[in-house]
């Protein structure tokens, strides 16, 4: 007996060398694609750059940076609404901001103490640092809580994915806050049960887009995270009425009002807006209306969330009173909020990047919530949640490219909302299975 393990122990630790330099071999070659992306992008954008001023679809490289974080942020600094008319005449801007909370011009002030081509560099560096940010997360989540220890192989290939998928691609180009957007959600997913005051931070974060805040934030009610919820609800609101006072102090609050309608009419009215144009929403109800030309109005989205969050925030109270939610972004309840949250309400293509954590658990499968699943289905799983990241085909570039229209066009640019249905209904159908501590093999 003693021979036999002498001999296996060479054996054994030639395994582990071989799989360690495997491993750091991909990693090396994952690092090298993630700076072959960043330059890639970073040329796009300077051949493709946007001047500020009228928008040109030929040109959108930082375009957003430009009408959403930057002139917005350096308005609401000089005691400019964003909101009005008289932002659109006084700086260099397609139109003025949509409805979103005052505090995501407080969270972009510091960059207008720049000027803007310093500005626009560093947000780009900032934007890489939230890219990784994400990867650093999803891996530790994923593995670590796992106890699978650190892995740079999936580090960077996490990291260099999020690069060249859409969502990732998009957001570092046009130079959007999607990013910052994606991490608060994480955050306040992922830490709701354990950590209250990371998720009240990453709830705040999100309060600044209302289409992420409160899909998200409902279902978290239903989920038993009301402490780290109502903290969130009680911060954001203060902040947000600071914000306001600041902006009304040279006007009042009826005009306010009246420049949110009126700024939403011109967004709502936008051919790109429109649910029969788009290539980028991912919501229902947006493809409800691409198909039967409608064109439905914010009453109507806030119905249509509801009658779809519903049946999630059932299975979510049930599986909470059951005791089976370990809290986790990566698990079955986070994996429900965060899906559901997509297909409830607005939402673009770039916003199903904050699916990366649990497409990487359901692949990997070290979580409870997924091993007992069949390969089948989570291969399934995972490429239905992967569908708008790899689906070029419903891109601006590839449509206008090969010239895809009619009927064709809206097939292609249906799919990602159809896929991240289907991976929400069979979610919710497992969590229900799941209700009374059934946990059986699942397959396809």
């Amino acid at each position: 007996m003693k021979e036999s393990t002498t001999d296996t122990e060479p054996r054994d630790d030639a395994a582990v060398a071989s799989t360690q330099r495997r491993r750091q071999i991909v990693s090396w070659l994952a690092a090298v694609c993630f700076l072959i992306g960043v330059v890639l992008t970073a040329g796009r954008i300077v051949l493709a750059y946007q001047t500020p001023g009228p928008f040109d679809p030929s040109r959108q490289g930082y375009c957003d940076f430009h009408n959403g974080v930057y002139f917005p942020a350096l308005a609401f600094r000089e005691g400019v609404s964003p909101y009005s008319a008289a932002y659109v005449q006084q700086y260099p801007v397609e139109r003025s901001i949509p409805f979103y909370s005052p505090l995501v011009l407080a969270l972009h002030t510091p960059l207008t103490w720049l000027p803007l081509a310093v500005a626009e560099v560093v947000y780009f560096i900032v934007s890489l640092g939230m890219l990784l940010g994400i990867a650093w997360l999803t891996v530790r989540w994923t593995t670590g809580s796992a106890g699978a220890g650190w892995r740079w192989d999936w580090f960077w290939i996490v990291a260099s994915g999020l690069v060249f998928t859409r969502g990732g691609q998009q957001t570092l180009f046009t130079g959007y806050f999607t990013f910052e957007l994606i991490l608060g959600a994480l955050l306040a997913v992922h830490y709701g049960k354990t950590h209250p005051w990371r998720s009240v931070l990453g709830l705040v974060v999100i309060s600044c887009k209302p289409t992420f805040v409160l899909p998200i934030a409902g279902l978290m009610l239903f989920r038993g995270n009301f402490k780290a919820v109502t903290l969130a609800g009680v911060i954001s609101l203060v902040l947000a009425v600071a914000c306001f006072g600041w902006l009304i102090q040279s006007g009042s609050a009826s005009q306010m009002m009246s420049d949110i309608g009126t700024s939403q009419d011109v967004h709502r009215s936008d051919d790109y807006e429109v649910p029969a144009n788009t290539w980028t929403r991912i919501d229902v109800l947006a493809i409800v209306a691409k198909w039967t030309d409608w064109v439905p109005g914010d009453a109507t989205h806030l119905v249509w969330m509801i009658a779809i969050l519903l049946p999630a925030a059932i299975v979510l109270s049930i599986y909470h009173r059951h005791n089976h939610d370990d809290g986790a972004a990566t698990g079955l309840s986070g994996a429900i909020v965060l899906l559901t949250s997509l297909v409830a309400i607005f939402h673009q293509v770039y916003d199903a990047m904050i699916l990366t954590p649990v497409i990487v658990a359901i692949l990997i499968a070290l979580r409870p919530a997924w091993d007992a699943l069949s390969w089948r289905m989570r291969m399934f799983l995972a490429i239905s949640m992967l569908m708008p990241a790899l689906n070029y085909a419903s891109s601006l570039m590839v449509l206008n490219r090969f010239q895809i229209d009619g009927f064709a066009k809206d097939v292609v640019t249906s799919l990602n909302a159809i896929s991240l249905l289907i991976a929400c209904v069979v979610l919710l159908v497992l969590a229900w299975n799941r209700r009374a501590g059934k946990v059986s093999q699942v397959s396809l």
